[in-house]
This record gives C-alpha cells, structure tokens and sequence, in this order.
C-alpha cells in the first residue's frame, strides 16, 4: 500500500473503503503503481489492499493513476420502477485513465471482481483528462426508478439505473441528461473552458448538482430536464467553482436549503435557498483563516467532494468540512505552521471545519501522528466508522499540487468527541 493522494472514503456494507492515487508519484524501488481500492473489514482489523487497476499503457505507463470517486449506492427498484425482493448495494469507483476514457466500475461483493462500463470517451489533453468526479443518487419523483448519476467531464451527467442483467448490474444512459459544454465556461475566470460536475445533493426530495460556478434541478419524469436555479454572483478566480453540495435545515423556516463551498482566492461558504435562488454567506473562509492563523491567506479549497454530516458527541448535528489554503509569499508567516514554499505557499497542514448546527463554525487541524515527517496537506475525506461500537472518525488526504510526491496519502483516525474538539 502506498500512494501519494487518498481522495475517497466510503463505508459499504459495513465495511471501509478507501481510493489511493497516484498522481505526481515518482515511484520508489517498487515502480509504478495503478490506483487502488484499500479496505478495512473490522474495528481492529489492519487495512489491506482490496485491489489495484494495474491495466497499463502501450509505453509502460498505469493506465488508471488516481481514483477521482468512490461511492456505495443502493437501489430498491430496479430500472422500471418496480420493487426488488431486497434492496441492492453496490460499490462504484471510477479513476483517472490516461486513454480519456470515462468509466464507471461496479464491485461484485461475492468474487470482489470490478467491471467497468465505459460512458463516454474523449482525447486527453496535455493538462487535461476526462473524469467522472462525481456520483449521487435520487430516486424519480414520476416514474418511481431509483436512479444513479455520474458526473462527467466533460459530457455531462449520465444516469443508471438496476438491472441485474447487464455487465456491472447497472444500466448507463448512452447519452448524457445533461451536457455542460451548452453553457458558457468561459464566463468564469479560472474554469478554462470546463465544467466540472463536482457534487449532486437531494433537497426537499429533488436532486440538485453543482456546475461550476452554478447549481442546477433535475426535473424528474419519463423526460427528465435540468433547470438552472443559482449562478455564483461573486464568483471570482477558481479552479473549479462549487464544490461539496450539502442539505441542511432551512435556519430561516421549513424545509431545507443548500449549502455549498465556493473555491478560489475568495472562498466562502454560501447558503442557497434553491426555490427562489436566493443566497446568504454562512461563512466567509478568508478571513476567518487569515484571522485565526494571522496571516493573509489567498487561494482556498474547502469540501473537496463533500460535507460529512454527523451526529456531535453532544448531541445535535454537525457537518465536518476538510479544506486546503495557500499563504502567498507576500503574506506574513504564523508561527508554527508549516508552508510549503515550492507548492506556491501552501499550508502543510490538514486542516477542517466542524459547523455546528446553529450555524457556528469551528477550525480543527489533524496532528501527524508521532514519526511522521511528510506535511499532511488538505484534509480531503471525512466519514464516521461504520463499525458496531466504535464512535471513530476516518480523515484521509493529501493534495500533491502539481508537485512531485511519493507515499504521502494518509488516514487517520480518532475518537469523534476528540475530532469535534469535544474532548475533556
């Protein structure tokens, strides 16, 4: 086991789930390696290597370097609508392939075999490839089908649905529901021309997607459609735009209302009520960093793929949020942090927000265990333990930037009274 990002966490049939990568790895006496799916059976039991996508390129290379989602999805109808005798479970993964391929792979808990279903497939670009980065689930308010959804870049969302006669027992759109390349990239500095499809969430029992810099609905039927129902008005520079789309309860009223991360050099946590599209700012991340460190931070990542809800070891809901900032080399350094000069002035810590459920947040750093010389940097997936017993909670991260790397992907894990900063 080794890699240099872990980007995914995901419990699946009691079981914890990890994705290794290995993007900006420069490969150690063991040599390349394919992404892989890591596995922790019990509460006491040591990680494994559940497998490895060792498929390789013409010239040597692993085809399959990162692995860009993870997610166990389930099912209780199959693709018309009607019941199943028991519900399915199946754990997707999809990856970075260097051939452009997007692919999306279904795990079979009995062999533990992987089969992928290819969704669409483009040529890959110098600084660019093609990726599912996201998955969600919603069943259709019309026609009753449980439905799962990729998010592709740059075709758009394909959806699926259970059909336990087609390879990988899902049955893939062979066109995209909806098709990014529309709408007008270019209008958000930063995006280069792409969309990224970064998130999906259920809200007041429709499914919401983010797009950029905007949010969109689905609207169910035999014909589904997407309507556009935010756009960032503040959107400066970002890479990405909207990431980690998250319901919560309306603060103001009945129902529920969105919250989302927006990154770049002005990142903040914005809540959007998706019937009218208004918006409020639930937390402006620059300066609560700049204040908390004392220093002047700039580009800032915060819920990489999403917002973990748990239940605080005293009581009420929390949401947990990883994020990554940068401290430019105009900007003082803080005393006890370390910053990572030859990444653009990253902050080498993994760091996280705790939102309580009045609306407060709290800033958390996960400490390197003792031994441990590499910086962490980012806290880039969060989930509480799945095990009976067992009130851990898993963090996993780092984020290479660009930069060369090698076994720097951690996991930790701790009490959650202690990640909650509850602990006495």
């Amino acid at each position: 086991m080794g890699g240099t990002e872990l980007r995914n966490l995901a419990v699946h049939k009691g079981k914890l789930f990890a994705g290794v990568g290995y993007w900006e790895d420069r490969p150690g006496f063991e040599g390349p390696q394919g992404a892989a799916i890591l596995v922790l059976d019990g509460p006491t039991a040591p990680w494994r290597l559940e497998h490895v996508f060792d498929a390789r390129m013409p010239n040597g290379r692993m085809r399959d370097f990162a692995i860009s989602a993870l997610q166990s999805v389930h099912f209780a109808t199959d693709r018309s609508g009607a019941a199943l005798p028991a519900p399915v479970s199946i754990l997707l993964a999809s990856s970075w392939d260097r051939t452009g391929t997007d692919a999306v792979f279904s795990r079979d808990d009995a062999t533990g075999t992987w089969t992928a279903t290819t969704l669409s497939q483009d040529p890959p670009a110098p600084d660019f490839l093609p990726q599912v980065r996201s998955l969600g689930m919603h069943r259709d308010r019309k026609t009753g089908v449980d439905r799962v959804f990729a998010g592709t870049d740059p075709r758009g969302i394909f959806s699926g649905a259970y059909d336990p006669a087609v390879p990988g027992r899902i049955a893939w759109s062979t066109e995209p529901e909806f098709d990014p390349r529309t709408l007008r990239a270019d209008a958000f500095p930063g995006l280069e021309g792409r969309l990224r499809i970064s998130s999906f969430a259920e809200c007041n029992g429709a499914l919401y997607v983010a797009v950029g810099q905007q949010i969109w609905q689905r609207i169910d039927g035999p014909a589904p459609h997407w309507r556009l129902r935010y756009t960032n008005p503040r959107p400066f520079y970002s890479q990405t735009g909207l990431r980690g789309l998250t319901a919560i309860a309306n603060p103001a009223g009945d129902g529920q209302v969105l919250l989302a991360a927006a990154e770049g050099n002005h990142a903040r946590i914005v809540r959007i009520d998706p019937r009218g599209g208004s918006e409020t700012t639930d937390l402006d991340l620059g300066a609560l960093l700049d204040r908390a460190w004392q220093t002047r931070v700039s580009y800032m990542i915060a819920a990489y793929n999403d917002m973990t809800p748990l239940r605080g070891a005293q009581g009420g809901e929390v949401l947990l949020i990883g994020l990554e900032a940068f401290i430019p080399p105009t900007s003082p350094r803080p005393p006890g942090h370390v910053v990572l000069d030859v990444q653009h002035g990253v902050e080498g810590g993994a760091w996280y927000l705790v939102r309580h459920a009045d609306g407060r947040y709290d800033l958390h750093q996960v400490t390197p265990p003792p031994g441990i010389a590499t910086a962490l940097v980012a806290t880039r997936t969060i989930v509480a333990s799945p095990f009976a017993g067992d009130d851990s909670v898993f963090l996993g991260g780092y984020d290479a930037n660009v930069t060369a790397a090698h076994n720097s992907a951690w996991i930790v894990r701790a009490p959650l009274a202690e990640v909650l900063g509850e602990a006495r």
